[in-house]
């Protein structure tokens, strides 16, 4: 099943950015040879209103193959376009993988709420033979005072780690607890696992709409430094690295899946985002590569062999990126 959900999510993600290109190039009368989900050998295909539909063999990408995109194919369709209408071809995968995860969100918020951290702690785990064990901690506590003064961050919860006798309160199956514990001399840990408590706060779709791209553009920065940092990451050997590829892909779903739909819809919603994001990098091959090549070429005038050169170097650099978060992936899953 896990393998089964993979597919659906990385196909439905490459359909939506795929189509974001059709449908950019046939509104301004330019003809798309062929819409295909996956690379390699194709296994089924279909003739429909001038394209021809595919289903290939390798589901890890798709294209659309517009007449004029190639270099050898100069003077004709997208190479005829004005500059604006070719950018607006390049973008158009990704702003409809980022509508699509915009609204995967705004849906999400609007039927589970929009996550508002509340700045106490919940207690995930406690440890055996730990302070927080003596003093009857437990997990699924939320703790909501340390010596009868409210929590205003989950690390106040270190307000104990001073000596003497401490008072904590928390909340335990609806009702408020209190706790007695006494921080000695040569203590280190108190013994505990915590997390933000988080709750729900429902609603509607188009306010949740507005939230997801706001929440988008605020943690843009964060997510282009993580996904740089992970791409380089993954290249220099670093299980560390945090870019998740096909093999990861894939377990992921199926964790997903087990968690329910609300999970399974933040997972697409996520891979549509990076997707976004890592089209926009500037590498040949990818969105980004082309549309730097596109603004490089009002000032320079490459020749089509040149261009092919880079786009080659670019899909080889990219095969390259795929087996190394493969490679990374099984290193994980072994528990290497």
């Amino acid at each position: 099943m896990s393998l089964i959900w993979f597919l659906v999510i990385v196909g439905v993600s490459v359909f939506v950015h795929e189509l974001g290109h059709y449908l950019a190039a046939r509104a301004q009368g330019v003809r798309v040879k062929a819409f295909s989900i996956g690379f390699g050998p194709i296994l089924l295909r279909k003739a429909a209103w001038g394209t021809e539909w595919r289903l290939s063999a390798i589901p890890l990408g798709g294209y659309a193959d517009i007449e004029g995109l190639l270099p050898e194919e100069k003077g004709r369709g997208y190479d005829a376009l004005p500059f604006p209408g070719k950018l607006l071809v390049l973008v158009a995968g990704v702003f409809m993988n980022l509508l699509l995860a915009w609204a995967l969100l705004g849906y999400l918020f609007s039927a589970q709420g929009v996550p508002e951290a509340t700045g106490r702690a919940a207690i995930v785990e406690v440890l055996p033979r730990s302070p927080a064990e003596e003093a009857g901690l437990k997990a699924g506590d939320i703790l909501l005072k340390v010596d009868g003064k409210p929590l205003s961050a989950p690390q106040d919860i270190n307000r104990v780690k001073t000596p003497g006798a401490h008072t904590l309160t928390v909340l335990r199956e609806g009702r408020e607890v209190e706790l007695s514990l006494t921080w000695r001399e040569g203590m280190e840990r108190l013994g505990v696992v915590y997390q933000p408590e988080v709750r729900f706060r429902r609603v509607g779709f188009l306010e949740g709409v507005g939230l997801a791209v706001a929440r988008s553009v605020l943690f843009l920065p964060q997510m282009v430094r993580a996904l740089v940092g992970g791409v380089v990451g993954a290249l220099s050997g670093n299980p560390d690295s945090g870019v998740v590829g096909p093999v990861g892909l894939v377990a992921e779903a199926g964790r997903a899946a087990k968690e329910g739909l609300f999970r399974l819809i933040e997972l697409t919603a996520a891979i549509n985002l990076s997707l976004a994001l890592f089209n926009l990098l500037p590498i040949p091959a990818l969105d980004g590569g082309r549309i730097l090549l596109l603004v490089l070429g009002r000032f320079f005038r490459l020749r089509p062999e040149q261009e092919a050169t880079v786009h080659y170097l670019g899909f080889l650099f990219l095969l390259l990126l795929i087996l190394a978060v493969t490679f990374q992936d099984l290193r994980r899953l072994l528990g290497g």
